[in-house]
């Protein structure tokens, strides 16, 4: 083993103390990457960017809003700032209900018609159904010249028209890695994986397809059965949702500063879950069995966890020690999933999973499971009764007092609960921030354009670029933090970064001009970010500890250097002793 470099020491007794190296990182990166080397770097504070310095996005996108009603919110990509040579996109949400089943868009740039192509309509989009209409790459800009480009937006036949502008920066002003970067691929004996270059899940290739590889073999061991096909993974440099999707492929954010704290083992394993379940088929695959069976499978949702154990400490404290009082209803759960508390759902319907299968056995609940067929009032939880009384004679009521029955009969430790407690509460804050901060990534309306066409056209920009203001990254830097306290169960850290981001946000709402103010932790974060930045680094992670901190940043590539910072006289400033 190589020796460790003294800034990979320090921060291993700055973040741990007396625990075990293998607990220092985030567990993401100690599952998944490859040690890369680490240096300390000095830094000195400057009172403005360099020009070196990253550029700093002020608006995390553009939204353009028609002065008359009705009107219609209109969401740009790429995110984080246009420049010339991007291939633009556009969804175009009308705002209340209108009937536009028969209506188009129309986009002019400047007074040109820009050609939209069998693009226009409007039709629900995403896991939410939210009604757009959405134009991928209509406006290619390499024809346009740098500064404002005003564009006029009509709804026809309507005639519903509204004007905005928008700025595009000098190409030569495109932030690394993406002015280089292009899709490269990698097989492995299970997959093909989409990467793009110098990001970090081409640094962690190697390491990336050996873990693929294990989960595929295991995957089909559970399952009985093999994958048909090569599956088909992108690995995405920023976070999206909760950090995976399956389609007919995969979607694997994969990124040092994953605000979302997914681990690569969980959501591979997780979504090839999907492609095998997809796979072998069923008339109706009910979503809580869905997504139940993934968890279930993968033996938890974002970590391991003894799922039962975990579903008892739902339920109302009256009835069990520790409980939290959280437990959903299965039968509403079943006909709204999406929609409702995510990590309970998803604890809920693996646990119910798991508790089918101790029940009855492997064979039977799947029997059961790809015998559930649409009912006549389109309810899923209507269907399920049907399957139930069928395969097991009892009523889908029924199978959830059995169910509640035996979760009563679990002990419930207060550690146990706090964990789940303070799960909800950082995944309530990574879709807080989404929604406000970087709403392409919500896990509901994600911004999930076609992966084949974008390595087809060499597009990279719509992954490589998103939402970089100081707040953001800023943000995104004390969730990485939280994500880490979270999973080492240093719950008291955990939940201090959790209030910082919640008050943090909590004055964006209100408009206040110095949001951050309102904590010092989250003040922490914005100084150290602020100072990097000006000095041409991003960062990635930041650790505050007391009057000291260590960040680990980069200069856009995969090339993480460490950094020390110490409070002098309520400032943050660079530590350049030695």
């Amino acid at each position: 083993m190589k020796r460790l470099t003294a800034a990979i020491a320090l921060l291993i007794i700055f973040l741990s103390g007396c625990s075990q190296i293998h607990n220092v990182l985030p567990p993401h990166r100690t599952n998944t990457a490859i040690p890369i080397p680490i240096r300390t770097n000095t830094l000195t504070p400057t009172s403005a960017p360099t020009n070196t310095a990253i550029p700093d996005t002020a608006t995390p996108y553009p939204t353009l809003d028609t002065p008359q009603a009705p009107t219609f919110k209109v969401i740009v990509h790429p995110d984080g700032g246009l420049y010339v040579g991007d291939f633009v996109s556009f969804e175009v949400i009308p705002q209340g209900n209108l009937a536009l089943e028969e209506s188009k868009v129309a986009l002019k740039a400047r007074g040109h018609t820009i050609n939209l192509g069998d693009y226009g309509s409007f039709s629900p989009h995403g896991i939410a159904g939210r009604y757009q209409a959405t134009l991928p790459w209509v406006w290619n800009t390499s024809i346009e010249q740098p500064g404002e480009v005003p564009l006029t937006f009509t709804i026809e036949p309507q005639g519903f028209t509204w004007q905005e502008t928008v700025t595009l920066h000098p190409n030569k002003d495109i932030p690394p890695p993406q002015p280089k970067a292009h899709w490269i691929h990698e097989e492995s004996n299970c997959c093909i994986f989409y990467t793009i270059s110098d990001t970090e899940s081409a640094r962690d290739i190697e390491n990336i397809t050996q873990i693929a590889d294990a989960e595929a073999e295991s995957v089909s061991t559970q399952m009985g059965t093999s994958f048909t096909e090569p599956v088909i993974i992108n690995l995405i440099p920023r976070t999206l949702g909760h950090g995976g999707f399956a389609s007919n492929e995969v979607f694997v954010s994969y990124l040092d500063r994953n605000y979302a704290g997914s681990d690569l083992r969980i959501v591979v394993h997780h979504e090839m879950v999907h492609i095998l379940d997809a796979q072998i088929g069923g008339e109706l695959r009910p979503t809580i069995f869905v997504e139940g069976l993934a968890v279930y499978l993968t033996g938890g949702h974002f970590k391991p966890e003894p799922l039962m154990q975990r579903a008892a400490a739902l339920l109302d404290p009256a009835q069990q020690e520790n409980g939290l009082g959280w437990y959903l209803p299965l039968i509403p759960l079943a006909d709204h999933f999406y929609q409702s508390q995510h990590e309970i759902g998803y604890l809920e319907a693996a646990s119910l999973v798991e508790y089918m299968v101790q029940t009855w056995g492997w064979e039977a609940f799947t029997s059961f499971y790809r015998d559930i067929h649409p009912a006549e009032d389109n309810k899923q939880s209507t269907a399920i009764d049907h399957a139930l009384r069928k395969h097991f004679g009892i009523s889908f009521k029924k199978l959830e007092e059995n169910f509640i029955t035996h979760l009563l009969a679990m002990e419930v430790s207060k550690q146990n609960a706090e964990d789940i407690r303070l799960v909800v509460a950082y995944y309530d804050a990574v879709r807080r921030y989404e929604k406000m901060l970087d709403p392409s990534a919500y896990f509901l309306t994600a911004w999930l354009p076609d992966i084949r066409q974008m390595r087809e056209t060499g597009i990279v920009a719509d992954y490589l670029r998103h939402p970089s203001s100081t707040e953001n990254i800023a943000l995104e830097t004390l969730l990485v933090s939280a994500d880490y306290f979270l999973r080492n169960a240093r719950y008291s850290e955990a939940e201090q970064a959790i209030e910082a981001v919640n008050t943090t946000l909590n004055a964006f709402e209100t408009d206040e001009n110095a949001p951050f103010s309102h904590s010092e932790l989250a003040d922490a974060h914005y100084q150290i970010t602020l100072l990097l930045r000006q000095n041409g680094f991003v960062p990635q992670r930041i650790w505050v500890k007391g009057s000291q901190a260590i960040a680990e940043a980069s200069t856009g590539w995969a090339d993480n250097r460490t950094f020390k910072f110490k409070l002098l006289n309520n400032k943050w400033v660079p530590d350049n002793e030695e």
